[in-house]
Protein backbone atom coordinates (compact mmCIF):
# COMPACT_ATOMS: atom_id res chain seq x y z
CA UNK A 1 0.00 0.00 0.00
CA UNK A 2 2.92 2.26 0.61
CA UNK A 3 3.74 2.93 -3.16
CA UNK A 4 0.57 4.12 -4.46
CA UNK A 5 -0.66 7.45 -6.52
CA UNK A 6 -3.68 8.94 -4.51
CA UNK A 7 -5.56 10.27 -7.53
CA UNK A 8 -8.80 10.94 -5.88
CA UNK A 9 -9.72 11.06 -1.62
CA UNK A 10 -12.96 8.68 -2.35
CA UNK A 11 -14.35 7.73 1.48
CA UNK A 12 -15.74 4.36 1.62
CA UNK A 13 -19.62 4.50 3.53
CA UNK A 14 -18.56 2.65 6.27
CA UNK A 15 -16.56 6.25 7.60
CA UNK A 16 -20.16 7.49 7.45
CA UNK A 17 -21.79 6.04 10.60
CA UNK A 18 -18.10 6.11 12.34
CA UNK A 19 -18.58 9.98 11.84
CA UNK A 20 -21.69 10.17 13.33
CA UNK A 21 -20.47 8.48 16.48
CA UNK A 22 -17.05 10.52 17.25
CA UNK A 23 -18.75 13.76 16.49
CA UNK A 24 -18.93 13.94 20.72
CA UNK A 25 -15.29 12.76 21.24
CA UNK A 26 -14.09 15.23 18.61
CA UNK A 27 -13.01 18.79 19.86
CA UNK A 28 -14.75 20.17 16.69
CA UNK A 29 -17.89 22.51 17.32
CA UNK A 30 -19.05 22.64 13.86
CA UNK A 31 -22.16 20.88 13.89
CA UNK A 32 -21.76 17.32 10.87
CA UNK A 33 -23.43 18.02 7.35
CA UNK A 34 -26.12 16.01 6.54
CA UNK A 35 -25.33 15.66 2.55
CA UNK A 36 -23.24 12.82 1.68
CA UNK A 37 -20.63 15.18 0.27
CA UNK A 38 -20.82 17.72 2.43
CA UNK A 39 -20.33 14.72 5.11
CA UNK A 40 -17.05 13.40 3.17
CA UNK A 41 -15.92 16.80 3.26
CA UNK A 42 -16.29 17.68 6.30
CA UNK A 43 -14.64 13.95 7.44
CA UNK A 44 -11.30 15.10 5.50
CA UNK A 45 -11.34 18.36 7.03
CA UNK A 46 -11.40 16.87 11.06
CA UNK A 47 -9.40 13.64 10.36
CA UNK A 48 -6.60 15.24 12.21
CA UNK A 49 -8.79 16.19 15.17
CA UNK A 50 -7.54 14.64 18.38
CA UNK A 51 -10.38 12.16 19.66
CA UNK A 52 -9.02 12.14 23.44
CA UNK A 53 -12.05 10.37 24.73
CA UNK A 54 -12.00 7.10 21.84
CA UNK A 55 -9.30 4.08 22.99
CA UNK A 56 -8.97 3.95 19.19
CA UNK A 57 -8.84 6.29 16.85
CA UNK A 58 -9.79 4.62 13.33
CA UNK A 59 -9.79 6.21 10.10
CA UNK A 60 -10.63 4.92 6.55
CA UNK A 61 -9.76 6.47 3.20
CA UNK A 62 -9.89 5.45 -0.13
CA UNK A 63 -10.20 5.88 -3.90
CA UNK A 64 -7.74 5.52 -7.51
CA UNK A 65 -4.61 4.79 -7.24
CA UNK A 66 -1.46 4.09 -9.64
CA UNK A 67 1.72 2.86 -9.50
CA UNK A 68 4.52 2.07 -11.88
CA UNK A 69 4.52 -1.52 -11.24
CA UNK A 70 0.94 -2.61 -11.64
CA UNK A 71 -0.75 0.71 -13.28
CA UNK A 72 -4.34 1.82 -12.44
CA UNK A 73 -6.03 0.60 -9.71
CA UNK A 74 -8.41 0.68 -6.84
CA UNK A 75 -7.26 0.96 -3.04
CA UNK A 76 -8.84 0.92 0.42
CA UNK A 77 -7.28 1.50 3.84
CA UNK A 78 -8.19 1.62 7.72
CA UNK A 79 -5.70 3.21 9.67
CA UNK A 80 -5.58 3.26 13.70
CA UNK A 81 -4.08 4.54 16.62
CA UNK A 82 -3.88 3.85 20.15
CA UNK A 83 -1.94 3.84 23.41
CA UNK A 84 -1.89 0.93 25.14
CA UNK A 85 -1.35 2.65 28.87
CA UNK A 86 -3.80 5.74 27.98
CA UNK A 87 -3.15 6.97 31.51
CA UNK A 88 0.54 7.49 30.26
CA UNK A 89 0.70 10.73 28.14
CA UNK A 90 4.45 10.09 27.24
CA UNK A 91 4.36 6.83 26.13
CA UNK A 92 4.90 6.51 22.16
CA UNK A 93 1.38 5.63 19.78
CA UNK A 94 1.00 2.32 18.74
CA UNK A 95 -0.60 2.35 14.92
CA UNK A 96 -1.99 -0.35 12.84
CA UNK A 97 -3.38 -0.16 9.04
CA UNK A 98 -5.54 -3.00 7.48
CA UNK A 99 -5.31 -2.27 3.11
CA UNK A 100 -6.79 -3.57 0.02
CA UNK A 101 -6.30 -2.57 -3.36
CA UNK A 102 -6.62 -3.74 -7.07
CA UNK A 103 -5.69 -2.86 -10.82
CA UNK A 104 -6.22 -2.92 -14.15
CA UNK A 105 -3.12 -5.22 -15.03
CA UNK A 106 -4.30 -8.18 -12.30
CA UNK A 107 -3.20 -7.15 -9.48
CA UNK A 108 -4.75 -7.51 -6.20
CA UNK A 109 -3.41 -7.81 -2.60
CA UNK A 110 -4.10 -7.66 1.10
CA UNK A 111 -2.01 -6.62 3.91
CA UNK A 112 -1.86 -5.38 7.50
CA UNK A 113 0.82 -4.14 9.11
CA UNK A 114 1.19 -2.44 12.73
CA UNK A 115 3.73 -0.99 15.21
CA UNK A 116 2.52 -2.26 19.17
CA UNK A 117 4.09 0.02 22.31
CA UNK A 118 3.67 -2.00 25.34
CA UNK A 119 3.21 -0.07 28.44
CA UNK A 120 6.11 1.61 30.07
CA UNK A 121 7.55 1.08 26.36
CA UNK A 122 9.34 -2.38 28.03
CA UNK A 123 8.18 -4.19 24.96
CA UNK A 124 7.75 -3.32 21.23
CA UNK A 125 6.28 -5.21 18.69
CA UNK A 126 6.21 -5.00 14.58
CA UNK A 127 4.19 -6.49 12.59
CA UNK A 128 3.63 -6.74 8.63
CA UNK A 129 2.10 -9.73 6.55
CA UNK A 130 0.47 -9.16 3.44
CA UNK A 131 -0.29 -11.35 0.06
CA UNK A 132 -0.90 -10.48 -3.19
CA UNK A 133 -0.78 -11.36 -6.83
CA UNK A 134 0.37 -9.43 -9.56
CA UNK A 135 2.15 -9.29 -12.69
CA UNK A 136 5.88 -8.12 -12.70
CA UNK A 137 9.18 -8.96 -14.81
CA UNK A 138 12.34 -9.96 -14.24
CA UNK A 139 15.44 -8.70 -15.94
CA UNK A 140 18.11 -11.74 -14.01
CA UNK A 141 20.92 -11.03 -11.26
CA UNK A 142 23.05 -7.85 -11.22
CA UNK A 143 23.45 -4.24 -12.27
CA UNK A 144 24.49 -5.55 -16.13
CA UNK A 145 21.30 -7.78 -16.23
CA UNK A 146 19.20 -4.81 -14.84
CA UNK A 147 21.04 -2.41 -17.15
CA UNK A 148 19.14 -3.60 -20.11
CA UNK A 149 16.01 -2.03 -19.82
CA UNK A 150 14.09 -3.84 -22.28
CA UNK A 151 15.78 -7.07 -21.73
CA UNK A 152 12.91 -9.20 -19.37
CA UNK A 153 10.96 -12.07 -18.57
CA UNK A 154 7.24 -11.07 -17.78
CA UNK A 155 5.42 -13.53 -15.42
CA UNK A 156 2.81 -13.70 -12.54
CA UNK A 157 4.34 -13.47 -9.14
CA UNK A 158 2.09 -14.82 -5.97
CA UNK A 159 3.61 -13.74 -2.65
CA UNK A 160 2.75 -14.41 0.82
CA UNK A 161 5.34 -12.82 3.55
CA UNK A 162 5.49 -11.95 7.14
CA UNK A 163 7.51 -10.73 9.01
CA UNK A 164 7.83 -10.00 13.06
CA UNK A 165 10.00 -8.20 15.28
CA UNK A 166 9.71 -8.29 18.82
CA UNK A 167 11.75 -6.23 20.95
CA UNK A 168 12.63 -5.85 25.05
CA UNK A 169 13.79 -1.94 26.18
CA UNK A 170 17.13 -2.38 27.16
CA UNK A 171 18.43 0.81 28.80
CA UNK A 172 16.00 3.75 27.87
CA UNK A 173 16.25 4.24 23.85
CA UNK A 174 17.90 0.65 23.29
CA UNK A 175 16.22 -2.30 22.26
CA UNK A 176 16.95 -5.85 21.68
CA UNK A 177 15.08 -8.50 20.32
CA UNK A 178 13.88 -11.42 17.65
CA UNK A 179 12.91 -11.15 14.23
CA UNK A 180 11.03 -13.72 12.36
CA UNK A 181 10.31 -13.85 8.48
CA UNK A 182 8.36 -16.22 6.11
CA UNK A 183 8.08 -15.51 2.49
CA UNK A 184 6.13 -18.06 0.19
CA UNK A 185 7.18 -17.04 -3.65
CA UNK A 186 5.60 -18.99 -6.49
CA UNK A 187 6.23 -18.14 -10.20
CA UNK A 188 3.30 -18.38 -12.93
CA UNK A 189 2.60 -17.81 -17.15
CA UNK A 190 6.12 -17.53 -17.41
CA UNK A 191 6.82 -16.15 -21.17
CA UNK A 192 9.65 -18.87 -21.84
CA UNK A 193 10.15 -17.09 -25.01
CA UNK A 194 14.23 -17.92 -25.68
CA UNK A 195 16.63 -16.09 -24.95
CA UNK A 196 15.22 -14.29 -22.20
CA UNK A 197 16.30 -14.68 -18.34
CA UNK A 198 13.99 -17.05 -16.25
CA UNK A 199 13.70 -17.46 -12.42
CA UNK A 200 14.56 -20.66 -10.71
CA UNK A 201 13.24 -22.52 -9.28
CA UNK A 202 9.59 -20.98 -9.59
CA UNK A 203 8.80 -22.08 -6.52
CA UNK A 204 10.79 -20.87 -3.09
CA UNK A 205 9.98 -20.88 0.46
CA UNK A 206 12.22 -19.36 3.35
CA UNK A 207 11.80 -18.83 6.67
CA UNK A 208 14.22 -16.71 8.65
CA UNK A 209 15.03 -16.21 12.14
CA UNK A 210 17.85 -14.16 14.45
CA UNK A 211 18.61 -11.48 16.64
CA UNK A 212 18.80 -7.07 15.72
CA UNK A 213 19.31 -4.54 17.90
CA UNK A 214 17.70 -0.75 17.75
CA UNK A 215 18.87 2.57 19.39
CA UNK A 216 15.53 4.84 18.98
CA UNK A 217 15.95 8.66 20.19
CA UNK A 218 13.14 9.76 17.53
CA UNK A 219 10.68 11.91 19.04
CA UNK A 220 7.15 10.37 16.71
CA UNK A 221 8.06 7.29 15.19
CA UNK A 222 5.63 7.75 12.05
CA UNK A 223 6.70 11.24 11.25
CA UNK A 224 10.19 12.35 13.20
CA UNK A 225 11.20 15.64 13.66
CA UNK A 226 14.31 14.82 15.41
CA UNK A 227 16.57 12.19 16.45
CA UNK A 228 17.89 8.88 15.29
CA UNK A 229 16.77 5.63 14.66
CA UNK A 230 19.68 2.70 13.88
CA UNK A 231 18.81 -0.85 13.93
CA UNK A 232 21.43 -3.93 12.81
CA UNK A 233 19.85 -7.45 11.97
CA UNK A 234 20.99 -10.78 11.49
CA UNK A 235 18.38 -13.70 9.63
CA UNK A 236 19.82 -17.32 9.37
CA UNK A 237 17.63 -19.41 7.13
CA UNK A 238 18.96 -22.72 7.96
CA UNK A 239 18.18 -26.43 6.30
CA UNK A 240 15.90 -27.76 9.77
CA UNK A 241 13.44 -24.63 9.22
CA UNK A 242 12.69 -26.17 5.92
CA UNK A 243 14.61 -24.21 3.65
CA UNK A 244 15.66 -25.67 0.46
CA UNK A 245 18.17 -23.16 0.16
CA UNK A 246 20.95 -22.02 3.14
CA UNK A 247 21.90 -18.51 3.17
CA UNK A 248 22.28 -15.79 6.39
CA UNK A 249 21.19 -11.78 5.71
CA UNK A 250 22.84 -9.13 7.82
CA UNK A 251 21.24 -5.89 7.60
CA UNK A 252 21.59 -1.50 8.42
CA UNK A 253 19.93 0.77 9.09
CA UNK A 254 20.46 4.47 10.05
CA UNK A 255 18.35 7.36 9.89
CA UNK A 256 19.03 10.69 11.41
CA UNK A 257 16.40 13.54 11.35
CA UNK A 258 17.09 17.39 12.49
CA UNK A 259 14.66 20.27 12.41
CA UNK A 260 16.08 23.14 10.78
CA UNK A 261 13.46 26.04 11.00
CA UNK A 262 9.62 26.14 11.77
CA UNK A 263 8.35 23.16 9.98
CA UNK A 264 10.79 22.44 8.20
CA UNK A 265 13.10 19.05 8.54
CA UNK A 266 15.98 17.40 7.13
CA UNK A 267 15.93 13.51 6.91
CA UNK A 268 18.76 11.31 6.38
CA UNK A 269 18.68 7.31 5.51
CA UNK A 270 21.50 5.04 5.04
CA UNK A 271 20.72 1.24 4.35
CA UNK A 272 22.16 -1.60 3.42
CA UNK A 273 21.94 -5.56 3.09
CA UNK A 274 24.27 -8.02 2.61
CA UNK A 275 23.73 -11.85 1.85
CA UNK A 276 25.50 -14.81 1.69
CA UNK A 277 25.18 -18.51 1.24
CA UNK A 278 23.08 -20.16 -1.78
CA UNK A 279 20.35 -17.12 -1.94
CA UNK A 280 17.31 -17.84 -3.95
CA UNK A 281 16.57 -15.15 -6.37
CA UNK A 282 12.71 -13.95 -5.08
CA UNK A 283 14.73 -13.36 -1.51
CA UNK A 284 17.64 -11.22 -2.91
CA UNK A 285 17.88 -7.78 -2.00
CA UNK A 286 15.29 -5.60 -4.79
CA UNK A 287 16.27 -1.60 -5.37
CA UNK A 288 13.33 0.44 -6.38
CA UNK A 289 9.88 0.79 -4.98
CA UNK A 290 8.26 3.22 -2.64
CA UNK A 291 10.98 3.74 -0.31
CA UNK A 292 14.83 3.56 -1.75
CA UNK A 293 15.59 4.67 -5.14
CA UNK A 294 12.25 6.20 -6.39
CA UNK A 295 11.52 6.16 -9.68
CA UNK A 296 13.10 2.73 -10.19
CA UNK A 297 10.27 -0.57 -11.43
CA UNK A 298 11.11 -2.66 -8.06
CA UNK A 299 13.06 -5.42 -8.80
CA UNK A 300 14.92 -4.38 -12.25
CA UNK A 301 17.86 -4.45 -10.37
CA UNK A 302 18.37 -7.18 -7.98
CA UNK A 303 22.06 -9.29 -6.18
CA UNK A 304 22.93 -10.08 -2.78
CA UNK A 305 24.24 -6.73 -1.29
CA UNK A 306 22.38 -3.70 -1.59
CA UNK A 307 23.98 -0.14 -0.16
CA UNK A 308 21.45 2.75 -0.61
CA UNK A 309 21.55 6.06 0.62
CA UNK A 310 18.88 9.33 0.61
CA UNK A 311 18.67 12.57 2.07
CA UNK A 312 14.67 14.30 2.27
CA UNK A 313 13.72 18.21 2.86
CA UNK A 314 10.48 17.58 4.48
CA UNK A 315 8.43 21.76 4.90
CA UNK A 316 5.15 22.22 5.99
CA UNK A 317 3.61 25.06 3.45
CA UNK A 318 0.56 25.62 4.72
CA UNK A 319 -2.28 24.67 7.02
CA UNK A 320 -1.99 20.86 6.22
CA UNK A 321 -0.25 20.72 3.10
CA UNK A 322 3.52 20.18 2.97
CA UNK A 323 6.07 19.31 0.27
CA UNK A 324 8.98 16.98 0.10
CA UNK A 325 11.97 17.11 -1.95
CA UNK A 326 14.95 14.53 -2.20
CA UNK A 327 17.84 12.78 -3.73
CA UNK A 328 19.68 9.46 -3.02
CA UNK A 329 21.74 6.74 -4.62
CA UNK A 330 22.30 2.87 -4.40
CA UNK A 331 24.20 -0.14 -5.55
CA UNK A 332 23.08 -3.48 -6.15
CA UNK A 333 26.49 -6.18 -6.41
CA UNK A 334 27.39 -9.46 -5.25
CA UNK A 335 30.36 -8.61 -3.03
CA UNK A 336 31.95 -5.46 -1.72
CA UNK A 337 34.87 -6.27 -3.88
CA UNK A 338 32.90 -5.80 -6.70
CA UNK A 339 31.14 -2.59 -5.64
CA UNK A 340 31.71 -0.09 -8.21
CA UNK A 341 30.80 3.49 -8.08
CA UNK A 342 29.97 3.59 -11.54
CA UNK A 343 27.17 1.32 -11.52
CA UNK A 344 25.28 4.26 -9.16
CA UNK A 345 21.70 4.34 -9.28
CA UNK A 346 20.79 8.09 -8.77
CA UNK A 347 17.39 8.97 -7.63
CA UNK A 348 15.59 12.04 -7.30
CA UNK A 349 11.80 13.71 -6.66
CA UNK A 350 9.26 15.52 -5.38
CA UNK A 351 6.79 14.88 -3.23
CA UNK A 352 2.99 16.62 -2.02
CA UNK A 353 2.07 16.23 1.95
CA UNK A 354 -1.29 16.07 3.43
CA UNK A 355 -1.73 15.50 7.15
CA UNK A 356 -4.26 13.17 7.29
CA UNK A 357 -4.11 12.52 11.31
CA UNK A 358 -2.05 14.73 13.85
CA UNK A 359 1.55 14.17 12.19
CA UNK A 360 0.82 11.58 10.38
CA UNK A 361 0.97 12.18 6.72
CA UNK A 362 -0.44 10.83 3.97
CA UNK A 363 2.22 11.29 1.21
CA UNK A 364 2.00 11.98 -3.08
CA UNK A 365 5.52 11.23 -4.74
CA UNK A 366 7.28 11.49 -8.14
CA UNK A 367 10.62 10.02 -8.57
CA UNK A 368 12.89 9.80 -11.43
CA UNK A 369 15.80 7.21 -11.95
CA UNK A 370 18.25 7.47 -14.74
CA UNK A 371 15.93 5.47 -17.45
CA UNK A 372 12.64 5.44 -15.62
CA UNK A 373 10.17 7.83 -13.37
CA UNK A 374 7.07 6.84 -10.78
CA UNK A 375 4.28 7.84 -8.98
CA UNK A 376 4.21 6.59 -5.63
CA UNK A 377 1.44 6.83 -2.27
CA UNK A 378 1.76 6.17 0.84
CA UNK A 379 0.94 6.86 4.80
CA UNK A 380 3.67 7.87 6.83
CA UNK A 381 6.53 8.81 5.58
CA UNK A 382 9.26 6.38 3.78
CA UNK A 383 11.65 6.51 6.86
Amino acid sequence: MNRYLLLLLLITPAVLPAQQKDRADSTATVAVPRGFFDQIMYYLKNTNVEKKKKKVDLSFIGGPVYTPETSFGIAVMMAAQFRTDRRDSLLPISNAAIYASGALTGFYGIGISSTTIFPHNRFRLALKASFSSRPNKYWGIGYEAGSNKNHYTEFVQLTEKAQADFAMNINGKLFMGICTQIQNVQARQIDTVGGKPLMLPEKIFGIGVGPFVVYDTRDFIPNAYKGMYIRLGYRFFPSFLANKSVYSQFDLQFDWFKQLWKGGVLATDLYAEERSGDVPWSLLAEAGGSSRLRGYYEGRFRDKNYLAAQVELRQRIYGRSGMAVWVGGGNVFPSFNNLELSQSLISYGIGYRWEFKKRVNIRLDYGRGKDQSGFYFGINEVF
